[in-house]
């Protein structure tokens, strides 16, 4: 049983919080990545609570808000923080390996739903500019995650015809 609860839903893009939208913008600005926000296919919103387990409960309960942004060329990735700061990572599909969870090693002692992905990302990553990073891109179990993880699939694959 993962340490999340998440919930995955559609959500169209100009419907987005300013406050993401706005960090959006800014990121493709940054690093000038033009109108790749032009032909979005699908728009997904992430809430993941992690629950309170075992003697020592850390933190206890958080809610982290994810977005995810699927083009035709492009992934785009924005969190909403604890403290409601906005981090927003993008990547090339052409440049991405992609990895669901449940087919992993790492699934039998934490399972969870959700995609490994692996390329040459932009944003803050700890660093300015473009780094070769992996990150956890966790959805919920329902049908909407579902078409979203084909979606994501079926797009890689197509970069490399």
């Amino acid at each position: 049983m993962s340490d999340y609860l998440r919930t995955t839903s559609g959500v169209r893009l100009e419907l987005l919080p300013d406050a993401v939208l706005e960090a959006i913008q800014r990121h493709l600005d940054t690093y000038n990545l033009g109108p790749i926000l032009a032909d979005v296919e699908t728009c997904i919103e992430t809430i993941s609570e992690k629950k309170k387990r075992g003697l020592f409960k850390g933190v206890g309960n958080q809610r982290i808000t994810s977005y995810a942004i699927l083009t035709p060329a492009w992934l785009i990735y924005a969190v909403v923080g604890k403290k409601g700061v906005v981090s927003v990572l993008s990547v090339p599909l052409a440049e991405a390996q992609v990895e669901d969870h449940a087919l992993t090693p790492f699934y039998e002692k934490l399972p969870d739903t959700g995609f490994h992905i692996t390329g040459n990302f932009t944003g803050q990553v700890g660093m300015h500019g473009r780094q070769q990073v992996s990150i956890f891109l966790g959805l919920g179990e329902g049908r909407v995650a579902r078409v979203f993880g084909e979606a994501l699939l079926a797009a890689i694959a197509k970069t490399r015809r």
